[in-house]
């Protein structure tokens, strides 16, 4: 079967008016934006009822008076527009919310005037919100700018400096330095001081420490004991004392052995056990232990260590509520250049002292041109500690507590050892103490001073309420920038370099006309 050819269909022409296509819309031709013709089907009972009660026709009233009602120029923009876009040229704002990626902004463009206000009240209580809760998280970092939180990497004790362990007698007045003739003589006759009465009678308790230990190795360190005395006054003998030891896990031993009368006729003679801050004075509320004679005495340390990190350097004392171990000068003469609240306590002691008596108490901390109090000014001393009590002046020594310190806490462990036996020790008397410290786990807890609110943390939460009550991001405020600087501007040089052409084109074609002349 042969193929018959197929004619072609004719070629059809569409003739179309390109001048009435291009020509602009007429006014009276624009159609309302969002106008959908109402479906026609069954209406509802509820529908039928309301318009039967005649409050469809109030609501479609009491919307038409109220979208007539007036609007300030400033709210312009909430008018809504009864063409489609075509007819009339959109505005920034409107071009802005259909772009923009804050929630609510769309509802804008062709809503509805009561529409239009309504999500503007609520967009206005979310920027304030937003704006409030920014301001409260400002005020709660400025008034806690610092936290204090466990680190997760615990610390071994190897690293950690030991503390100084200080040993006081309970008799603090020696019988010996009592039965000194010459100083009886001397406070008779009114020709004694005050800190030669103090340094004749004190008891010395570096004698009756016979051995000591360290680190359970067998070197003798009676040659680092010093003796000490306490801010209430007390002479004392201390081990490590403005040192930097460190021990695993072994810490010191001592043994004691007392030969004063005043020791061995008293019954309930000991020692005071004090465990401090190697930098510290001790006084009368550091924390301590009794060890009475004849027994043995174990203390276990727990050490906690504080520390700050970098980011709290950029804050003032104020703000941090602590100081720096360098950033405060203490009195370098019987105070450790580094800072410690006991030590600014007590020499703001002495120098409230010194205004109000014009001398120091012995062994106290002082400068070198301070008098040294005698003992007919020991009244003052005296009312001037009672009215400190009462009057809490230690209040306005601004000192703050160290942002870097070491916190020791103990558990001791004492029994009697009469009667026991001791390879390493032959004696066995009942005046003798022996005495370990020592840390009970070779980890300790470190904890870092962090500043609770920097900008990077700032960013995060002014993003986070932002984001949770106007959905706003870093996309809107380039978008906000863009629409009111960038956008404008672009607009307006776009303007200008157009007039310019015009101007120019004018000015040639006016160039022209003269260089050719009349026409004949």
């Amino acid at each position: 079967m042969s193929d018959v050819p197929v004619e072609d269909s004719p070629t059809r022409f569409y003739l179309v008016n390109f001048e009435d296509y291009l020509r602009p819309k007429l006014p009276n031709k624009c159609q309302p934006l969002q106008r959908f013709e109402q479906p026609n089907g069954r209406t509802t009972n509820l529908y039928r009822n309301l318009k039967r009660l005649k409050v469809l026709r109030w609501y479609n009233s009491a919307s038409k008076r109220f979208e007539q009602l007036p609007l300030p120029k400033f709210l312009g923009f909430l008018r809504a527009r009864n063409d489609d876009g075509l007819c009339k040229r959109k505005t920034g704002f409107e071009i802005y919310c259909e772009m923009a990626s804050i929630h609510g902004f769309h509802i804008f463009v062709g809503a509805k005037t009561w529409q239009r206000i309504l999500w503007w009240l609520l967009i206005c209580n979310a920027v304030l919100l937003s704006f409030i809760l920014v301001i409260m998280s400002l005020s709660m970092s400025k008034e806690t700018p610092t936290i204090r939180f466990i680190d997760s990497k615990m610390k071994p004790t190897a690293e950690v400096p030991f503390p100084a362990v200080t040993i006081c007698g309970l008799n603090t007045i020696s019988m010996k330095g009592l039965q000194n003739w010459e100083l009886v003589e001397k406070v008779t006759k009114g020709n004694a001081s005050w800190l030669e009465l103090l340094e004749d009678s004190a008891l010395p308790i570096c004698p009756q420490i016979r051995i000591c230990e360290w680190d359970n190795r067998m070197v003798n360190c009676l040659d680092k004991l010093q003796p000490i005395w306490t801010l209430d006054q007390r002479l004392c003998c201390t081990f490590n004392y403005n040192q930097q030891l460190f021990s695993s896990h072994l810490g010191v031993c001592f043994v004691l052995k007392s030969n004063d009368t005043d020791l061995q006729s008293s019954k309930s003679a000991g020692f005071e056990v004090l465990i401090h801050e190697a930098h510290e004075m001790p006084n009368g509320a550091t924390p301590r232990i009794l060890v009475p004679r004849g027994s043995e005495a174990h203390i276990m340390l727990r050490p906690y260590v504080n520390r700050f990190t970098t980011n709290m350097e950029g804050l003032s004392p104020q703000k941090r509520d602590c100081y720096f171990p360098t950033e405060r000068r203490l009195v370098p003469s019987d105070i450790s250049s580094a800072y410690n609240q006991v030590n600014c306590l007590a020499q703001c002691r002495s120098e409230n002292m010194f205004k109000a008596c014009g001398c120091a108490p012995p062994k106290s901390p002082l400068e070198k041109s301070w008098p040294i109090c005698e003992l007919k000014q020991m009244q003052c001393v005296i009312d001037f500690d009672h009215d400190e009590i009462i009057g809490g002046e230690q209040k306005n020594c601004d000192c703050l507590p160290p942002c870097e310190f070491n916190r020791y806490e103990f558990q001791s462990d004492i029994r009697f050892i009469k009667g026991m036996i001791n390879t390493s020790i032959v004696s066995t008397s009942n005046q003798e103490v022996r005495l370990r410290v020592y840390y009970d786990s070779a980890i300790a807890e470190e904890l870092l001073l962090d500043v609770y609110e920097n900008w990077l943390t700032f960013i995060g939460t002014f993003g986070g309420i932002t984001g949770l009550f106007m959905g706003c991001s870093f996309v809107s405020v380039f978008e906000l920038i863009f629409f009111s600087c960038v956008r404008p501007t672009c607009n307006w040089l776009t303007r200008q370099q157009i007039l310019w052409r015009r101007r120019r084109i004018q000015r040639v074609g006016n160039t022209e006309a003269r260089s050719l002349g009349p026409a004949n």
